[in-house]
């Protein structure tokens, strides 16, 4: 696939149905029971996956063929959003059946697999271990505690985060520019957001400049869909 992205744009690495404003790109997640896959852009990008809430939405037989298909035919270019939440959805175990088939997927056509964790975190972790995966995969709209941030990074993880980092009652805001800007990136996920204005925080958490900011994680990308 073609990895030159403008180093000059925003990057909003995760949303749902959001059309990419001026001198942005957006990667939209898109649920895979709703064949909504449509041809990507030089400023729009895919992934799809089964989320955790919807995992009896489709057997497990239906769900590799479908994953395989949009593999196959370069529609997205990560696998996911999927995951576990202990909050929401049907039974956790179910989810893990359903994790493990694109955990998977992604290693052996050598995708990054997108992760919905709420309440899961060290359950994430312990599956990425066990399946002695090498290809990375980021946690998504991730507002966990400084340790667990860590813990996941040093395993290989990537964080892409969200309006979290300007809420003074998220942890994540406090320890946001401790965080290793080669292990980031930033999101709308499906909330009212400006991903313009998450830029804005980002760079000065870091006292770095917007372009700087912007150049880095471009090439965030670069290295995750390169492996």
């Amino acid at each position: 696939m073609n990895n030159e992205f403008p180093e000059n744009y925003y990057l909003n690495f995760h949303a749902h149905q959001q059309m990419p404003g001026e001198e942005e790109i957006v990667i939209q997640s898109l649920f895979l029971q709703d064949n909504l896959i449509t041809p990507k852009s030089d400023k729009i990008f895919f992934t799809a996956g089964l989320h955790p809430w919807h995992a009896d939405l489709l057997s497990l037989s239906e769900i590799k063929p479908k994953l395989e298909e949009l593999i196959k035919s370069k529609s997205i270019i990560a696998v996911g959003e999927t995951g576990l939440d202990k909050l929401k959805g049907p039974n956790i175990n179910q989810q893990l059946e359903v994790l493990k088939i694109h955990a998977e997927l992604a290693e052996e056509y050598q995708k990054p697999l997108i992760i919905h964790s709420v309440k899961a975190h060290n359950e994430i972790l312990k599956l990425k271990i066990d399946l002695k995966t090498k290809f990375p995969w980021v946690i998504h709209h991730f507002n966990g505690s400084k340790q667990i941030a860590f813990d996941f990074i040093e395993r290989g993880f990537y964080l892409s985060l969200c309006h979290h980092i300007n809420n003074t009652d998220s942890r994540l805001s406090g320890y946001l520019g401790e965080l290793p800007l080669n292990r980031i990136f930033l999101e709308t996920d499906d909330f009212n957001v400006d991903i313009k204005d998450l830029y804005n925080i980002t760079a000065k958490k870091f006292n770095i400049s917007l372009d700087s900011l912007k150049r880095q994680l471009i090439n965030n990308l670069k290295t995750l869909l390169n492996g």
